[in-house]
């Protein structure tokens, strides 16, 4: 293990402000590298049963995730063992002011317009039409059972206390179980705190995460995080025969 941790090279941690991801050659492959690494966590968890793989349908989406407001950070790495190895993206991380609606309900219905859209310029002859994420079998559950579900809700009584979501953190396979991840937290944690202090707020702030109970819960709870709000989505939705979890997890920190 030491001696493979020694051929692989670490470059300095890429710092993009949200709004200045699409003027850049970045977004394509930060898409690109997220959804990659979605799919390899899936092959553990076969029983959830996605039936895409994809953690965001299009560059687009990446972007719009995390908002005007948020922060995108890349590592990049490079195989010594590879003379002419390319430097590649090995980990990302990101932030923004959290907000705790799902923003299921508009990203779904926006990419169903788009795909009637597609359908309709294919039958004109000015396109390919294609399911998209969403199968026309999806739509309606989907919809229905977003309204069942609700809004996320919960409350810790520090509404005043300044809440950043920690987004999008993602390991190559191939550099895992080397401390990328705490690394990336780190900057992440760094980042939030200087724009809670820039913003006159704080001395404390929040850090939370978002995500699939099913796979994820260990790693945050580990990292000294608690659990805070919880969702069931029902079986049948994105594909999962078993339905699952999202859930909601917070961990207090101080400006340094």
């Amino acid at each position: 293990m030491q001696e493979d941790v020694l051929t692989r090279q670490r470059f300095e941690i890429e710092r993009i402000p949200s709004q200045d991801l699409a003027a850049t050659s970045k977004l394509q492959p930060l898409w690109k590298f997220a959804n990659d690494v979605f799919a390899d966590s899936q092959r553990h968890y076969p029983e959830l049963g996605f039936d895409k793989g994809k953690r965001f349908e299009r560059p687009q989406d990446f972007q719009d995730e995390m908002t005007q407001n948020g922060v995108t950070f890349i590592q990049y790495g490079r195989d010594t063992r590879e003379p002419d190895g390319a430097v590649e993206i090995i980990a990302t991380a990101g932030c923004k002011p959290w907000n705790i609606a799902f923003g299921l309900d508009e990203r779904v219905r926006r990419m169903m317009e788009e795909r009637k859209t597609r359908e309709k310029e294919a039958k004109e002859g000015q396109g390919e039409s294609d399911e998209g994420f969403y199968t026309k079998a999806h739509e309606d559950q989907l919809l229905e059972s977003l309204e069942k579900i609700g809004p996320m809700t919960h409350s810790d009584g520090q509404e005043d206390v300044p809440r950043w979501e920690v987004m999008t953190v993602c390991v190559h396979p191939d550099w895992q179980k080397q401390g990328l991840a705490e690394t990336m937290l780190e900057v992440v944690r760094e980042e939030v705190s200087s724009q809670v202090r820039a913003r006159g707020k704080g001395p404390d702030f929040k850090l939370m995460v978002r995500i699939l109970k099913e796979i994820n819960e260990k790693y945050w709870l580990s990292k000294g995080f608690k659990i805070v709000g919880e969702k069931f989505f029902e079986p049948g939705l994105f594909g999962s025969p078993t339905g699952f979890h999202i859930t909601d997890l917070s961990r207090d920190h101080r400006v340094t």
